[in-house]
């Protein structure tokens, strides 16, 4: 399960630069490049750790979606940051990982919601939250069978260098209160409820990864605490739950 270091690799070779002052930053909130990185790495791990899922991929049973628009059966529409489902339409590409191929999906088997809090950590707690909660609520409430998974990058570093606030040629740097800012958004993302039954509320899987991005220099992954660790429900690791749920059966429903 590699794609906590994939995607903290990704920010460190990551280019965006401003068009204005031409500062170099690995990361862009305005932009999706991250998201969609790490749902390629999630989805790269989960047809690696999930032999069913990949025997079905292989024999076109199932396709994959980044940023997938989807109706659910009871109307709901929502735009999928990772899915993978049954098949409708496959579009002529190379298949990801050798082994599934994008297209339009017929029905939800695994959803899996992104999201990122690299600044700002107290003010984003609520908005990521509500919107890990929702992404959830809407996939069940559109399939109560679909696996609902979510993942969160907090970013641990002392300084960031955000892109939304560079008005001159002179850098400016926010500082963060760390590690402290980065304990409370992985304590109040644990608040997040979990299901164990398909009648019940909550994600099927969720995971919080740690990373040291000041925006200029090179990534690291943080592993020490705040970060969840080996056995912690929100540790990445256990999101291999997921692979659990997933049989060939499941496909073919």
């Amino acid at each position: 399960m590699s794609a906590p270091q994939n995607f903290t690799d990704w920010l460190t070779s990551h280019e965006h630069r401003d068009p204005a002052y031409g500062w170099v930053y690995r990361y862009h909130s305005r932009s999706d490049a991250h998201s969609i990185a790490l749902c390629g790495f999630v989805l790269k791990d989960l047809l690696e750790a999930c032999p069913a899922l990949k025997t079905d991929a292989l024999a076109g049973k199932i396709i994959y979606g980044i940023n997938a628009r989807h109706t659910f059966p009871n109307g709901k529409k929502k735009t999928l940051d990772l899915a993978i489902g049954t098949v409708t339409t496959v579009k002529e590409t190379a298949p990801f990982a050798d082994a599934i191929h994008t297209g339009e999906i017929d029905r939800v088997l695994i959803s899996c919601e992104a999201k990122t809090v690299m600044t700002e950590h107290g003010k984003s707690q609520p908005r990521v939250f509500d919107e890990l909660g929702s992404s959830h609520e809407i996939v069940h409430q559109g399939d109560r069978k679909a696996i609902a998974a979510g993942i969160t990058v907090v970013n641990i570093a002392k300084t960031f260098v955000s892109p939304l606030r560079q008005k001159s040629p002179e850098l400016h740097v926010s500082t963060h209160k760390q590690p402290h800012a980065a304990q409370r958004m992985v304590n109040h993302l644990r608040g997040l409820p979990i299901r164990e039954t398909t009648k019940a509320t909550g994600f099927d899987a969720y995971a919080t990864i740690v990373v040291d991005c000041d925006n200029q220099g090179p990534a690291m992954l943080w592993t020490k605490p705040p970060a969840p660790q080996p056995g912690d429900s929100d540790h990445y690791g256990s999101s291999e739950k997921i692979c659990n749920t997933t049989t060939e059966e499941d496909a073919a429903n």
